[in-house]
């Protein structure tokens, strides 16, 4: 027997909350007839508001108590959780239903997560990401028929954009003097850790030759990333600069209208491949193993120290920065090419 209501618990970040739909998915396969309730920070609506597995939004709001929250996650009476943050909030929020209806995801052994943050080890991941939140989804699925984990069919990543979103981002773009009609490349250049950022100047040859070869080229970024962004559209002239003018909405919406998407370990990046654009990323610190490439592109030197770091790092601890140095500009512009031959992509499953 299905549940009538299941709660799903995550509240950020951007990318963790795209790799969160392959379970959505699964989930409403398992159960049909359930509504599923996402829980999450109401910056990130925007990703899950038109999920079609989705039934309803919890929102909580920027400075708003969690107090406030568990009371109206408490009024939905929802029979069972899944738990996909396992961090303070989610931990007073999945009280409110029974500890035998709550399925807890688990990222890595916390110890080794120690190692590597004491730089004991490197970090390699054994799993993606995304496949341990479909693991957690069928452990839920399981238990709540008083069953071990049941498995259910893989599901790839989805984004859906409202069409709202999609007609913004087009003005936007034909604003800016953009062919709708012609192949439009996007770069995102930033990321919150500079040890995860391939350096901006190979970002702007990159885009410098991509636009050299014809090709229409957008930049897109977060306001903390302005800087980054225009330092490329200085060197790359005729780039467009769009960073920190969309909504993630708009921002789903013009990635979506890109032959390919260029971008670094990053939210965005997890956005392109969610819709099928074609994606090149560039990794240094952080493990790519986490994550489906299937279908995409990765630039990665796999130098002996890396990955170093979980999330990201102010700056290299042994202060060569080999990992991302050593990925080079012809390199990557091949890697571009192929993609751009090979048109969209089908889902990713993490």
């Amino acid at each position: 027997m299905a549940p009538e209501r299941v709660a799903v618990l995550r509240f950020g970040a951007l990318g963790d909350v795209v790799l969160t739909s392959a379970s959505l998915a699964a989930l409403a396969r398992a159960w049909p007839t359930a509504e599923i309730i996402y829980a999450t920070k109401s910056r990130w609506a925007p990703l899950v508001a038109h999920n079609p597995h989705v039934k309803r939004l919890l929102l909580l709001e920027d400075g708003e108590p969690l107090s406030s929250m568990r009371h109206r996650l408490l009024a939905l009476k929802p029979d069972c959780i899944l738990d996909l943050h396992d961090n303070l909030r989610s931990r007073q929020l999945r009280n409110v239903a029974s500890r035998n209806n709550v399925t807890i995801w688990h990222k890595r052994p916390f110890w080794h997560g120690v190692a590597v943050r004491l730089r004991l080890t490197t970090y390699k991941a054994t799993m993606h990401i995304a496949a341990r939140y479909h693991q957690a989804a069928e452990q839920l699925v399981g238990s709540y028929a008083n069953e071990g984990p049941q498995e259910l069919p893989r599901c790839g990543l989805g984004l859906w954009i409202s069409p709202e979103d999609q007609q913004g981002a087009e003005r936007r773009l034909q604003r800016a003097g953009l062919d709708l009609e012609q192949p439009i490349v996007g770069i995102a250049p930033g990321a919150m850790w500079a040890t995860k950022r391939w350096p901006t100047e190979r970002s702007a040859e990159l885009a410098k030759t991509a636009i050299d070869a014809g090709l229409q080229v957008v930049l897109t970024g977060s306001p903390a990333e302005k800087d980054v962004t225009a330092q490329v559209a200085q060197a790359a002239k005729g780039a467009v600069d769009l960073a920190g003018q969309m909504g993630l909405g708009e921002l789903g919406g013009m990635i979506n209208r890109c032959a390919a998407f260029v971008a670094n370990d990053s939210g965005p990046m997890h956005m392109a491949r969610a819709l099928g654009v074609p994606t090149l990323a560039f990794f240094g610190c952080t493990d790519p193993a986490q994550f489906d490439f299937a279908g995409h592109r990765l630039m990665y030197a796999n130098v002996e120290c890396a990955p170093c770091s979980l999330y990201g790092l102010a700056s290299c601890p042994r202060r060569h920065f080999r990992c991302m140095l050593d990925i080079e500009t012809d390199a990557a512009w091949q890697a571009l090419q192929g993609l751009l031959r090979g048109g969209r992509r089908s889902p990713v499953f993490g």
